[in-house]
């Protein structure tokens, strides 16, 4: 599996109610129709003065797919060259189930959940 974060500089003058709008309705409308995606979670940071999304795909593929698509490029015309970061997962919890490396695993007999301050 892999990932995506792209992230969108937006202008001081940017009206962030109507873009909050309109993110919901393109995941809506969009996402959920994206070939080999398995999670997008958009961002939204008027703080930071930007918007984006980090992705989940099942493929290598399927991301770079989207980074070429039309539905991308317009986005990329619309608001701006992004910042685009890949990188490809190692595992990935959903719900509190490992769905990814497939591979069940088994705690050892007593094995205490690790403390959040583990590396």
């Amino acid at each position: 599996m892999y990932a995506t974060t792209i992230r969108f500089s937006m202008p001081a003058d940017t009206d962030w109610e109507a873009l909050r709008r309109l993110l919901v309705r393109r995941a809506f409308e969009v996402s959920r129709f994206m070939p080999g995606l398995r999670a997008e979670a958009l961002i939204f940071s008027p703080e930071r003065s930007e918007i984006g999304g980090d992705y989940v795909w099942q493929t290598q593929d399927d991301a770079e797919a989207y980074l070429r698509s039309t539905a991308f490029r317009a986005a990329a015309q619309w608001w701006g060259e992004p910042r685009v970061e890949r990188s490809e997962l190692c595992a990935y919890v959903e719900d509190g189930d490992l769905v990814y490396p497939s591979e069940p695993l088994v705690a050892a007999p007593g094995a205490e959940p690790p403390s959040a301050g583990m590396p």
